[in-house]
């Protein structure tokens, strides 16, 4: 159900744009919870005709007021797509963290790279998994 959901906000958020593709990226994090800056499944939507990208998962939906943010397209070519956001979470100390992500999926491999770091600070969280591409429109 959930994913359900998910997926309509997604449709919901690149409607309206130009007849081109749109894909769906359906990532599974390796080696985190629901408790870490990074989640264990995120949501990236593309629009290639207005180079548009929406991305979800848990934090964003709690912090966000259940909104996906939208991205900035980084990359996109024959071999990679990357993406970034940025993402305003509270820490354990309740205390506002403005964080900066960064994926990069390998397209050839399905492979994903996740990286997420606060601003200001030298910390960088880093993980990987794989994503499923999906093709929202023919």
């Amino acid at each position: 159900m959930r994913r359900l959901i998910l997926s309509g906000l997604f449709w919901a958020a690149l409607s309206g744009g130009a007849v081109a593709e749109k894909m769906a990226y359906h990532c599974r994090i390796d080696g985190t919870s629901e408790r870490q800056w990074i989640q264990p499944v995120i949501f990236i939507a593309l629009d290639r005709a207005i180079d548009r990208v929406v991305i979800s998962d848990a934090s964003i939906l709690g912090a966000n007021d259940g909104v996906p943010v939208e991205g900035t397209l980084v990359r996109d070519n024959s071999s990679r797509l990357t993406v970034s956001w940025e993402l305003e979470l509270r820490s354990t100390g309740n205390r506002r963290v403005l964080l900066d992500y960064r994926a990069t999926f390998l397209k050839a491999s399905g492979k994903v790279n996740v990286t997420a770091q606060p601003r200001g600070k030298g910390a960088l969280f880093n993980r990987s998994g794989s994503c499923l591409a999906t093709k929202l429109s023919p």
